[in-house]
């Protein structure tokens, strides 16, 4: 089974992932990043995503996904909206399923197999961030949000998380996130992560939408700049 994967809630990550998923046990399933497409450009999400998921189906020799998930968010609603109506236009005309996770549980998965808690960060504009904490479900690919998403100044993140938290991000956000590990919301984590909900999940459809996670209005509001934030969704 092939999937691909497009992120597009800070940086944009397109991926083809291949796994046997479904015919053996969620244990002992096996996932393979066959391409992986990375724009370090956070604001020209439309403009790159067409030429990254091309780039990322040849590259792995793929003409057509059998499914694709695409990150919910959250995240700036320009280029979360972009590369969600990638994923749907391209579902939608290959007729194949797509599931949607939030970009958060994904970047926060890989860290997870090293700490037992996880807190994921992206950037939220307006002097902002954007931070949801997670737990590892043993015995599944996926996550347990025990903090949802919301946003936060920089200064406030040290008391949210704790002393020894372990912070996931990007590189050169802000200086109180110097010491997080990096890490983007990776094609296989968002398919691991998907795949179980699929599977696991009592309302699979409910579990895995695609409506796009925004915690506040846009940048630009009836044609006006939005200023900097109080720290609290809006």
């Amino acid at each position: 089974m092939n999937i691909l994967t497009i992120d597009s809630s800070d940086q944009t990550v397109v991926g083809v992932v291949r796994t046997n998923f479904g015919s053996v046990p969620e244990t002992q399933a096996s996932f393979e990043t066959l391409s992986r497409e990375v724009s370090e450009d956070s604001r020209s999400h439309a403009e790159t995503l067409t030429s990254m998921v091309l780039r990322a189906l040849d590259a792995a020799d793929v003409d057509v996904p059998d499914a694709i998930v695409g990150g919910t968010g959250p995240g700036a609603f320009t280029g979360l909206r972009a590369g969600l109506v990638t994923a749907r236009t391209l579902a939608f005309s290959w007729e194949i399923p797509l599931y949607g996770v939030p970009s958060l549980d994904a970047m926060a998965y890989g860290a997870l197999q090293t700490s037992p808690v996880v807190w994921s960060v992206i950037d939220a504009r307006r002097k902002e961030l954007y931070i949801e904490g997670v737990r590892e479900i043993e015995g599944y690919n996926d996550v347990l949000v025990f903090s949802a998403p919301e946003i936060i100044r920089p200064a406030d993140l040290p008391a949210k998380v704790g002393d020894d938290a372990v912070v996931v991000s990007r590189e050169g956000l802000y200086p109180e996130l110097e010491g997080a590990s990096l890490a983007l919301a990776e094609p296989e984590y968002l398919a691991r992560i998907a795949l179980s909900r699929l599977d696991s999940a009592e309302d699979p459809e409910l579990a895995l939408g695609t409506e796009p996670l925004y915690l506040r209005r846009p940048d630009v509001a009836q044609g006006v700049a939005q200023p900097a934030g109080d720290g609290y969704n809006k």
